[in-house]
């Protein structure tokens, strides 16, 4: 069962996700997660608070999904290239909220240093993951996070979340990254 915390956080990424950071209070997530008057501020007492919630409630959730992925990978029988493809178009459409609210929040020059904090935090634990799943040096992973995240934010702002360009760019992708295994 969902944690009350958890249901309080969730709207909050939603609200964020439908509203922007500036609609991001109190009433508004109460009034989405239809919520009496007050709940949120029972469980986040102030705005920084709430914003800090969500950071770490994004970093939970992503570690959560890229804790499953090698399973997925195993499991599925599908080549990594899908499974990337696959990876990236959830987050554009099925986890669009939490991905957009993420970015947001991210960009944010007011953000609140505990939210900072976890925003390096999930950063971290993407990079990392990358350098086990992917089998490269820190640097890289820092990089092939860095790429494919500009990928999704471009096809965020243009509101495609088209395949066939993640597809596409998965592809060229790869093949970059094959060169430069073969030049190490």
């Amino acid at each position: 069962m969902i944690s009350r915390r958890d249901v309080v956080t969730d709207s909050a990424i939603a609200v964020v996700a439908e509203q922007g950071v500036r609609g991001l209070t109190h009433r508004a997530v109460d009034a989405l997660a239809e919520l009496p008057v007050g709940s949120t501020s029972n469980v986040y007492r102030t705005r920084d608070a709430l914003i800090t919630g969500i950071m770490g409630r994004i970093g939970d959730l992503n570690s959560q999904q890229l804790d499953r992925l090698p399973d997925m990978f195993r499991d599925s029988g599908k080549p990594a290239q899908e499974l990337a493809v696959d990876f990236c178009m959830n987050w554009l459409t099925t986890d669009r909220n939490r991905f957009y609210t993420m970015i947001m929040l991210s960009l944010d020059p007011a953000l609140p240093d505990e939210a900072v904090v976890a925003k390096q935090r999930n950063m971290r634990s993407i990079n990392e993951f990358i350098m086990r799943f992917g089998q490269v040096d820190a640097d890289l992973a820092r990089r092939i996070n860095s790429s494919v995240m500009g990928m999704m934010v471009s096809e965020l702002m243009a509101g495609t979340a088209d395949r066939s360009h993640i597809e596409q760019y998965m592809s060229e992708f790869l093949k970059w990254k094959r060169d430069i295994a073969a030049q190490s």
